[in-house]
């Protein structure tokens, strides 16, 4: 599809100071450094960068226009380069994808919750894959820029959408919502995460239940029968609902679960009264539940439920998301290293204890972030939930640190075994000393705490005494 600058500047309401409107264009920009010629250059302005100081640049690289905010003074812009003024370019970007979005009359899947999001989308574009062509977005590209860059790349030759939305205040997912424009809406489950700027569990609640407040009442909700919060969200929503659930009856169910190591789990999917056999090649029984949720929204789009045991079973997750990783001397590493919360780490402590069996851990952890007033106690928390479990060390690195070696302490967990580190490289320092033969180790921290760094080191290791 090929449209002129023009429709650009109706679709959001913006100014053209110069240029030729009837020119077409290739695509959309955010970076200078990553520009096509022919492109049109999105100057968006965050906290630590302003995309107006690098306009010059882009029209050097050849875009075919720029998108700026009114009174940026801005220099570089040679003439007949096509200039749209808007008062907010975040804004604006968001206002042109909810456009373009709604020229392609496709249905759109819509995910949000506090944990499995991701895995969630990914899983179900793994099974809508099978008989079409998946929009999704790339990695987790779901806030007010990535998603709208996301729904950019909409082409003729898709004929569905899969979307995460992502947030950390209140008005993000309604924001997103009408962005994308779904047909199926599904939150994952309600916890304890983004608290620094949502302080209850009820407002996390609250902002989770933004997607199905903004969806019509002819689309459809699918619903975690086993979470109450989402249970108390969709009594709200008067369209269509397709329940899941796994500790209780809902639409659709699985039955005998079983893990089979070192990574796959086998259980029966209930879809009411129809049941078929799956295999996920996935660690931690948690990832059933995320299945249950891909099932119901394919289910909702009315696909044959026959593909989805196959959809399941080619599914591949992400990188960093309890990866099992197997070294020499049959040492097992669990990089989980992705993002962490409350809940997301007590899932991966029950699963590496669980996959570990009798064999000696070791737990590598850096902060939970994003936790606002209660980071301490819930860091403290966290370290007197490992020492009730069966980790022999414990390797810590962060803020936080000192918080769960001291809750470690209290639990009763030897504080000889408990080793703080500043840096990546002391903890990976550790690591070489202590790690034995057989040895299992789970690595998780939040994103900004780069703690695939400590796998990586501890691959580089492994490869270099082989």
């Amino acid at each position: 599809m090929h449209l002129t600058l023009r429709w650009i500047a109706e679709a959001i309401q913006g100014r053209i100071k110069q240029g030729d409107p009837e020119t077409k264009y290739l695509g959309i920009s955010t970076d200078s450094r990553s520009l096509q010629p022919g492109e049109v250059f999105w100057a968006l302005k965050g906290e630590r960068f302003d995309g107006h100081d690098f306009i010059g640049e882009a029209v050097k690289k050849g875009a075919q226009g720029v998108v700026v905010n009114i009174g940026n003074s801005v220099s570089g812009i040679r003439e007949g380069v096509l200039t749209v003024e808007v008062d907010d370019t975040l804004r604006a970007l968001g206002d042109f994808a909810a456009h373009y979005r709604r020229l392609y009359n496709i249905p759109v899947v819509a995910v949000t919750g506090s944990n499995g999001k991701t895995t969630t989308k990914e899983m179900i574009a793994s099974i809508l894959s099978i008989k079409k062509q998946v929009l999704k977005n790339k990695g987790n590209l779901n806030n007010l820029i990535g998603l709208p860059l996301s729904l950019l790349r909409l082409s003729s030759r898709h004929n569905v959408g899969v979307v995460e939305l992502g947030m950390n205040q209140r008005g993000e997912i309604a924001r997103l919502t009408k962005i994308s424009n779904p047909m199926v809406g599904l939150i994952t489950n309600i916890g304890p995460v983004h608290l620094e700027h949502l302080d209850s569990l009820e407002a996390v609640a609250e902002s989770k239940g933004e997607l199905f407040q903004n969806m019509s009442s002819e689309t459809t909700a699918i619903i975690n029968k086993d979470d109450p919060r989402i249970n108390g969200l969709s009594r709200r929503f008067s369209g269509k609902k397709i329940t899941f659930g796994v500790k209780h009856p809902a639409d659709v169910n699985a039955r005998n679960i079983k893990l089979i190591r070192p990574g796959g789990i086998k259980f029966d999917l209930q879809i009411k009264e129809k049941a078929l056999p799956v295999y996920l090649p996935m660690i931690g029984e948690h990832n059933v539940m995320n299945a249950l949720a891909a099932t119901a929204a394919v289910v909702a789009l009315e696909e044959n439920p026959e593909i989805i045991p196959n959809g399941l079973k080619n599914f591949s997750n992400l990188s960093n998301r309890q990866e099992v990783i197997k070294l020499e001397d049959d040492i097992t590493v669990i990089n989980d290293a992705y993002n962490s919360n409350p809940v997301s780490m007590t899932l991966a402590l029950n699963t590496f204890s669980k996959l570990k069996g009798s064999s000696r851990g070791i737990v590598v952890l850096g902060d939970m972030l994003e936790l606002g007033s209660g980071s301490v106690a819930l860091h403290r928390q966290l370290g007197k939930q490992i020492a009730q479990g069966d980790a022999h060390f414990l390797l810590l690195m962060g803020e936080y640190a000192s918080a769960v070696k001291d809750g470690a302490i209290a639990g009763g967990f030897p504080s000889k075994s408990i080793l703080v580190g500043k840096k990546h490289k002391e903890l990976s320092d550790f690591l070489d000393n202590l790690i034995k033969k057989g040895d299992w180790v789970l690595v998780k921290g939040s994103r900004k705490m780069r703690m695939e760094k400590v796998v990586e080191s501890l691959e580089y290791r492994n490869k270099s005494k082989s």
